[in-house]
């Protein structure tokens, strides 16, 4: 008998009522999952409700995110338009701006000169007045016209003789407007600073003026007469004085310069700057290159050539003679050598010229180096004097201008040379072909070592 089968038989029958335990409970663990987690609309419900509150919050903080950005772009631009010469501003609107501010500023300067002249008039409480007025438009305006302005009237001395006036008056001729102008005690000049000694302002203008006459000295100094009236309005109207103009004039053109006065409106002055004139405080300088072939050596390949420069002064004086130099020396060496009317340097032609209009003639002789001769070369010398020849040199010139500066610059008209024989009184007359190598213009140079002292005055 098999005891095994019986027993399979339960033990299978239970195991199948285990089973179907096991999906009974599996089925009710899976209606109460579904009980749990509902599939339903109420489950999807939940989650719509979650994610809208994410997205609100989302949007609330994007939301103040623009609104601070929006506040920083305002601040940022009202930050801009506050500041000068912005974009945020119109150019008309700056335009504007800036011309009412200087309009404004020309109002106040105005009330305060004023204030100014009623406190120098001793008018104090129009000088308040006006004072009072320039502080209200604007209130540094004094600081803006200068402590100049602000001075005592008694510390102004020399800025009270250079006030100009209104300004509709300074078109008009400088020194009409000067001499309509009066100084505080008839004085020239009020000293800057205080001085220890006297002053010039102290001395009559009689005696000013004799002064200028040894400024100008018998040479014609005008440059320093003119840097003279430059000092201040007392100064200008000195220099200005028509008696010296009339004795420089007379030196240059002698007694026919009156008959050109009515040419040049009446002005002494005017006539010395417009009519043409020589120049005398330097001297008339040209320089000269060429190319002069030298030497034949044995070696037919080798030519040499050599560049020759030299230079031609002319000086004039007004009292009529001339000095002309030819010298291979440089400016620095020969110029002085020109100085004095009495020099006796070697190579030197001194002579005369006549000025008439713009054209000067001009007529000159060589220099002589007297040599004392010893007693036993008298006899020999005497025979040679006899065959040496008398030579005179002729020049014309014409004088105009060299760019901006008047009778600067001389032209070459003509250039000859006349020679007599001693002995038999032979005369040869050798005239040279002027051109512009050869001859060119002579330029003024000033030279400051001529005017440096003073031997006699203008008279």
């Amino acid at each position: 008998m098999d005891l095994n089968h019986p027993v399979s038989d339960q033990s299978e029958s239970h195991i199948s009522e285990n089973d179907e335990q096991g999906a009974n409970l599996n089925a009710c663990d899976s209606d109460n999952e579904k009980e749990d987690y509902p599939k339903g609309p109420e489950s999807h419900g939940n989650h719509e409700i979650i994610s809208d509150s994410d997205s609100n919050r989302q949007n609330n903080d994007a939301q103040d995110v623009t609104d601070q950005l929006e506040v920083f772009r305002q601040q940022w631009q009202d930050e801009l338009q506050q500041r000068p010469g912005s974009r945020g501003q119109s150019p008309k609107n700056n335009h504007n701006k800036t011309k009412q501010a200087n309009d404004m500023e020309n109002e106040a300067r105005a009330y305060f000169l004023q204030g100014m002249q009623a406190e120098d008039d001793g008018m104090l409480n129009e000088a308040i007045y006006y004072y009072r007025k320039a502080l209200q438009l604007v209130p540094d305006i004094e600081s803006k016209l200068g402590s100049v302005f602000t001075k005592p009237s008694w510390e102004r001395g020399r800025q009270d003789s250079e006030t100009f006036g209104p300004e509709n008056e300074i078109d008009e001729d400088l020194l009409t407007h000067f001499e309509s102008l009066r100084l505080k005690d008839e004085a020239l000049c009020h000293p800057e600073y205080e001085q220890r000694m006297t002053h010039i302002s102290s001395l009559p203008v009689e005696l000013i003026i004799y002064i200028l006459q040894w400024v100008v000295t018998s040479d014609l100094d005008l440059r320093s007469l003119e840097m003279f009236s430059a000092v201040c309005r007392g100064f200008y109207l000195c220099a200005r004085d028509e008696k010296l103009w009339k004795k420089a004039c007379d030196r240059v053109w002698g007694v026919n310069a009156a008959s050109s006065k009515k040419k040049y409106g009446s002005s002494w002055r005017r006539m010395m700057i417009e009519r043409p004139h020589l120049l005398f405080d330097g001297c008339y300088i040209s320089k000269v290159t060429y190319i002069r072939q030298g030497e034949q050596s044995l070696d037919s390949f080798y030519r040499p050539f050599h560049l020759v420069e030299y230079f031609r002064y002319v000086r004039f004086f007004p009292d009529g003679q001339m000095h002309m130099l030819v010298s291979p020396d440089d400016p620095l060496q020969s110029l002085p050598k020109l100085k004095f009317r009495n020099s006796k340097s070697p190579g030197l032609l001194k002579g005369v010229y006549k000025l008439t209009d713009h054209k000067v003639a001009c007529v000159l002789k060589r220099v002589k180096t007297e040599v004392l001769p010893t007693r036993y070369k008298r006899h020999r010398q005497a025979a040679a004097n006899q065959n040496e020849m008398d030579t005179t040199y002729t020049a014309d010139f014409d004088v105009t201008s060299s760019g901006k500066r008047p009778h600067a610059q001389l032209l070459w008209c003509s250039y000859a040379v006349c020679s007599v024989q001693r002995s038999t009184g032979e005369e040869v007359i050798s005239k040279f072909e002027l051109n512009k190598h050869a001859f060119p213009p002579l330029i003024f140079s000033r030279v400051k070592s001529y005017t440096a002292a003073c031997v006699e005055p203008l008279v």
